[in-house]
């Protein structure tokens, strides 16, 4: 892996093995010279694991590097794994991306941009309304706006969501967050964006298209809610 004035890109990839090629194809039109692609499989039951195989041999020019989990450990402790990855590997950026195909790996060019004039950045689907109006399950747009306000007016901030999966971080602002303590599940991200927003890191967003094509998210809706709401208030507080 390449480790110096680079580019890791992460990709979270459970049970998606019909979506990756896709994925993959985008995200070869990313134009860097010095970029890294690390995939890690959270012990998946479908093809994920050999679709994976198949395109680290087929692709030789590309630095890619896959991670078989022998557990499913879950959002939270992917992340954990990315993240001490990269440190390790003492890269200069890191991006996360879902092998599910939901987030437009061939918009990593524009994130990169931005990030160079920020600490973190994110593609924000709600800032594109239209798209998020016409392609995201409409209780899905109303839940995300409510605790969207809700996160905005606890932390004095205005962004136009927090739920997006697809971010990059300036390693050198994430390597002071003390990311084993944070959540192993699916908050991990709030937490994160809330540590920078209460050290006044640099935040950036930029407006994304919404895609949902079949996907279906595992996390149980009622304590989704609950769970962002408490770990909104705990962090504005005690962090």
């Amino acid at each position: 892996m390449k480790k110096y004035n680079s580019i890791l890109i992460c990709i979270f990839s459970y049970n998606v093995d019909k979506y990756l090629n896709n994925v993959f194809n985008k995200l070869k039109k990313f134009k860097h010279s010095n970029k890294s692609i690390l995939f890690i499989n959270d012990c998946s039951t479908d093809n994920t694991k050999n679709v994976l195989k198949e395109i680290k041999k087929n692709n030789k020019k590309f630095d890619i590097e896959i991670i078989n989990n022998k557990k499913n450990y879950g959002y939270g402790g992917n992340y954990k794994i990315a993240i001490k990855f990269c440190l390790k590997n003492k890269f200069d950026k890191l991006i996360f991306l879902h092998g599910d195909d939901q987030y437009p790996a061939n918009k990593i060019d524009k994130l990169v941009n931005y990030l160079k004039k920020s600490d973190l950045v994110f593609g924000s689907r709600m800032s594109n309304i239209k798209s998020s109006r016409k392609n995201m399950p409409f209780i899905k747009v109303i839940v995300n706006s409510i605790l969207t306000k809700f996160i905005n007016t606890i932390f004095r901030v205005n962004y136009s969501e927090y739920f997006s999966g697809f971010r990059g971080f300036r390693t050198d602002k994430l390597k002071n967050i003390d990311f084993q303590k944070l959540s192993e599940s699916y908050p991990i991200e709030q937490e994160i964006h809330y540590l920078f927003i209460k050290k006044k890191y640099k935040i950036l967003e930029f407006p994304i298209p919404t895609v949902y094509d079949g996907q279906v998210s595992r996390i149980p809706p009622i304590r989704y809610v609950v769970t962002i709401i408490f770990t909104a208030i705990y962090y504005s507080l005690f962090k």
